[in-house]
């Protein structure tokens, strides 16, 4: 029964099912109409002055006609106000964002992405964060939200699968469209077979690595420690979602293959989160845990020396990073929109900042044909391992 309950843990990814299910007009026009009737008024005061001559007062009424078309100026402006939401696109979208971290955290950092996207294509958008990763997809099913942001890979097939949605984007990292799954100890005697080496990151904080992990390029270069392992066995492992591909599929197959059950023969331990997997690792709640490549420096400015104590002895094989998904049924030309939206702010001073308080993402590129077809080929082979 153990054995069958991470198969589950896939099916239910894949299978969720949910339903749940908000006009602000600006009237800065009118201020417009009230200056043209002012205007339209002031020959009236005029009058007086002409009243000797009475002809000239007699043409006031013609001249109040020939204004009348003043009158009509809040059609005109609704018109316009029409005119610029194409046709068939909704009053408002809803973004739905990933949890890998803090959700409350997640959804104020996301908010300059919410109002881009609402000047860019014109209409209202509020960016929302589900508990979980499940949640996400269900919002999408659903139709509570349009657009997905932060979707690991098995949320992104998921999402194309299950409800229906195109996938638009994929994050760039470190000049990188994969990333991989780290393994992380507080115990680096028992998983280090060489002395932990020092690579400071960008900002001059410490990062330990060991195994030959400090030595890595990227991505490509993985798999990387995986001889360790079978040590994994009997100890409390810290994951990130049952829906995380690097924080539970990936790790699962790999310990797996090393002959480690990852239902019966370690303690699961379910973080939350990325930099909660981080966190647990740092607190001892763990020995050993996993998250994307280098979770740890979400960490820094709260916990300083988590790069020390946090040594990072493993990576896994290369995988497709997470992306961007809209939903399936929106207007083809409201698709674009927000694809080119996304990749303009990510492009942009200040939307670098923004995503890369995101999600760590420094660049955003369309999503290669094929590229999550390993994810489905993953998900066969666990539960052909897993029988």
């Amino acid at each position: 029964m153990k054995r069958r309950s991470l198969v589950a843990v896939l099916a239910a990814g894949s299978l969720v099912l949910a339903a749940c299910g908000d006009d602000d007009d600006t009237a800065d026009e009118p201020s417009e109409d009230t200056t043209a009737d002012t205007e339209a008024e002031e020959p009236a005061e005029e009058t007086p002055d002409t009243t000797m001559a009475e002809e000239p007062a007699e043409e006031t009424p013609e001249t109040t006609m020939a204004e009348e078309p003043a009158e009509e100026t809040p059609e005109t402006t609704m018109a316009e106000g029409d005119m610029e939401t194409p046709e068939g696109w909704p009053e408002s979208l809803v973004l739905t964002l990933t949890p890998s971290q803090e959700a409350g955290g997640l959804v104020e950092t996301a908010e300059p992405l919410a109002v881009a996207l609402e000047e860019a294509l014109g209409i209202d958008v509020e960016a929302i964060v589900p508990s979980d990763y499940a949640g996400v997809i269900v919002a999408l099913q659903s139709g509570q939200a349009q657009i997905a942001g932060g979707l690991g890979p098995s949320q992104m097939v998921q999402a194309a699968d299950t409800a229906g949605a195109d996938l638009i984007l994929q994050s760039v990292r470190f000049g990188d469209s994969q990333y991989v799954t780290q393994w992380m100890t507080n115990d680096p005697a028992t998983y280090c077979a060489d002395e932990p080496v020092d690579v400071p990151d960008d900002e001059g904080n410490s990062m330990l690595f060991c195994n030959g992990v400090d030595q890595a390029t990227g991505p490509s270069d993985g798999p990387i420690g995986e001889d360790q392992l079978p040590n994994v066995a009997g100890q409390t492992v810290s994951f990130v979602d049952q829906g995380s591909t690097s924080g539970y599929l990936i790790p699962s197959l790999g310990l797996l293959e090393a002959g480690v059950d990852p239902i019966e023969d370690i303690e699961t331990l379910f973080a939350g989160g990325h930099d909660l997997s981080v966190q647990a690792i740092y607190d001892g709640d763990a020995t050993v845990g996993v998250s994307f490549n280098d979770a740890r420096g979400q960490l820094v400015e709260t916990v300083p020396d988590v790069g020390e104590k946090v040594v990072v002895f493993g990576w896994s094989s290369p995988i497709p990073n997470d992306g961007f998904a809209v939903a399936g049924d929106l207007p083809d030309d409201l698709k674009t929109a927000i694809t080119d939206a996304l990749v303009a702010y990510a492009e942009s001073e200040d939307g670098a900042v923004v995503m890369d308080e995101l999600y760590e993402i420094d660049g955003l590129v369309p999503v290669p044909e094929g590229s999550y077809d390993i994810i489905r080929n993953l998900e066969t082979e666990l539960s052909d391992l897993l029988g």
